[in-house]
This record gives C-alpha cells, sequence and structure tokens, in this order.
C-alpha cells in the first residue's frame, strides 16, 4: 500500500526539466596549425554555430588547434574528454580515414573512440601535370607504361599519397613514389617538372592551375566540382573508381548521448545551409556536403577506412608514427 501511494505521489509530481545542452562553451578542436584550410573552415564554421546552439542560442563556439601527427595529437585528446558534446573533434580524412589504414601504432581507434555527428565539408582532389608535361591522361598512361614514372605526395602515409597508389592500381600501372613536406612542396615539385603528376586538393591547385604553372588532368571524385566544372572526373576520362577526397567531420567522444549528437547535427545543418557561409568555404575549396547525421557519417568514415586499407594493403604501405 505505501509504495502504491508512494508511485502515486510520484506521478503527481512535474516532470523534471531536461538539462540544458549545451550548458558552456562548446570547443572545436582542428587536428593541424591554425592558417590552413581546416582551420579556417572550423572558424566559419564555429562563427555561425553558437547562435544555432540550444533552445535560445548565444553558446561561445571556440576553436582550439592541436597539430601533430597527422590528427592523431588531437584525437587522442578528445577521445579522452568528458563524452557530454562540449569537446568536439574536426576530424579529417587524415586523421579517421588513411591513418586508420597506414599506422599500426595509433593511440586512437578510429571507430571505437568516437561517436560521428555530422561531415561538414568535402575538398575535392585532382590530378595534375607539369605545364609541358603529359597533354592528357592517354599520354601520361603511355608515358608511365614504358617504365618512366613518378609521382609527388604530401608525405608518406598522406591521402595524395594513397589517391597516386589507387590510380595505379586502377590503371595497371607502377610509378616511383616521391614523398615531399606537405602538399605545397608536392605541387611546387610538379609544377618546376621535377615530379611528372602528383594529386592535390582543388584548395591547392586552384590558383596555380589560373596561372597555368600546373595542368589538371582530371578530377578524383564522381561528378565535376562547381569551382572547376570544365574539369572532367577521371571516371569520364574512362579510369572509373579513383574516388579520393579530403573531408571533414564533427565527432565527438564515444558515450556521447544520442540526442545531443543530433543537437548539434541539426545545429551544424543550419549553419551549412546559410548561402553566405556555403559561398565563403567554397572560397576555400571545400564543397558542402549534403546533409548527414550522426548514423550516416558513422558509416561514411567506416567506408573510408574501408577504401584506405585496401589501397594501403595492395601497395604494401605500413607505416610507424614518427
Amino acid at each position: 500500500m505505501r509504495r502504491r501511494s508512494a508511485l502515486a505521489l510520484l506521478a503527481l509530481l512535474p516532470a523534471a526539466p531536461a538539462l540544458a545542452f549545451p550548458d558552456r562553451a562548446v570547443t572545436l578542436v582542428v587536428p593541424f596549425a591554425p592558417g590552413g584550410s581546416t582551420d579556417i573552415a572550423a572558424r566559419i564554421l564555429a562563427d555561425r554555430l553558437g547562435p544555432a546552439l540550444g533552445p535560445t542560442g548565444g553558446q561561445r563556439v571556440v576553436v582550439e588547434n592541436r597539430a601533430g601527427a597527422g590528427g592523431a595529437v588531437a584525437s587522442d585528446h578528445v577521445r579522452r574528454q568528458a563524452p557530454d558534446g562540449h569537446v568536439l573533434l574536426v576530424a579529417s580524412a587524415s586523421s579517421h580515414g588513411v591513418n586508420p589504414a597506414v599506422f599500426a601504432d595509433l593511440p586512437y581507434d578510429a571507430i571505437r573512440d568516437f561517436a560521428p555527428v555530422v561531415l561538414t565539408g568535402v575538398t575535392p582532389i585532382a590530378l595534375m601535370v607539369p605545364p609541358g608535361g603529359a597533354r592528357d591522361l592517354p599520354a601520361l598512361r603511355a608515358a608511365l607504361a614504358e617504365g618512366r614514372g613518378a609521382y609527388a605526395s604530401a608525405g608518406a602515409g598522406s591521402i595524395t599519397h594513397l589517391a597516386a597508389e589507387l590510380f595505379l592500381a586502377r590503371a595497371g600501372l607502377r610509378a616511383e613514389h616521391i614523398p615531399y613536406r606537405g602538399g605545397g612542396p608536392a605541387m611546387e615539385a610538379v609544377a618546376r617538372g621535377e615530379v611528372p603528376f602528383g594529386f592535390e586538393t582543388l584548395a591547392t591547385l586552384s590558383g596555380p592551375a589560373r596561372d597555368g604553372r600546373v595542368r589538371l588532368l582530371g578530377l578524383a571524385q564522381a561528378a565535376r566540382s562547381p569551382a572547376l566544372p570544365d574539369l572532367p572526373t577521371l571516371a569520364e576520362l574512362g579510369l572509373p573508381g579513383v574516388e579520393v577526397s579530403t573531408w571533414n567531420a564533427l565527432l565527438a567522444p564515444a558515450g556521447t548521448p544520442a540526442d545531443r549528437l543530433d543537437a548539434l547535427a541539426q545545429a551544424v545543418h543550419r549553419v551549412l545551409a546559410e548561402p553566405a557561409v556555403a559561398a565563403r568555404l567554397g572560397d576555400l575549396g571545400v564543397l558542402v556536403p549534403p546533409p548527414t547525421g550522426p548514423q550516416p557519417t558513422a558509416a561514411f568514415i567506416a567506408a573510408e577506412i574501408g577504401k584506405f586499407r585496401a589501397v594501403a594493403a595492395a601497395a604494401g604501405i605500413r607505416l610507424d608514427r614518427p
């Protein structure tokens, strides 16, 4: 009797109000140094995300840079934070696509240690040659088939390294890998004719291509880019299956409540739908992806890891972190 009376009394009490989220500043942890395209894109997002969060908006969103080891430093930091949605990783194709495929000693598990929130941007990658190099894709393939091949990348284990290996595998060709210290130096080496080809992001290549310093042969994605609509895809040129883009996604520590992940994803969708935000990202070469949520983002990342693991295994790429 006493138990039934107590339950009846509890039923009459008002429900406890849901805890407000976010109740303090949200931090976006960028795994690269300030000034790069990922950092700038994160700051564009942070500037508009605060007003879009919470029932009344107005929470601050700050950017914190933790560079090192291709995103491993920032990833390891974020996975250790409280799973409450207030600290998020600006994950990249490097930290959560390539790194799990090529490094045996990562301090984090790219799937198990994180709760995906939303995909925030995609940057296409293109095949580049020197101005006086191969005039088209058939000419490049013919030169490589004769054993006169080498390619530049942003470094061993970088996304442009794996993009080139995927290209070679699909074309049934081989070429020597010449790693450089970043995408800029790799592009300059191709521009000078030191290396006959390489892959790099449109964010890096658009200006040099317009100036005639490099020539772009094809885009490594399924559809043409609005930034360079006249540039055909490699599939259009007869080489399907070479689809590699850099991307960014927001990830929370594993265990973050689903309602908070959904609230964050919805707020990001509202920001990315703003024409001014899309235009500013477009100036960086970053395309706004179709709206995603936690589950589609998780599926996307798992597919990226699987793709890069297959490429790395076929090319015999397995590295230890410096």
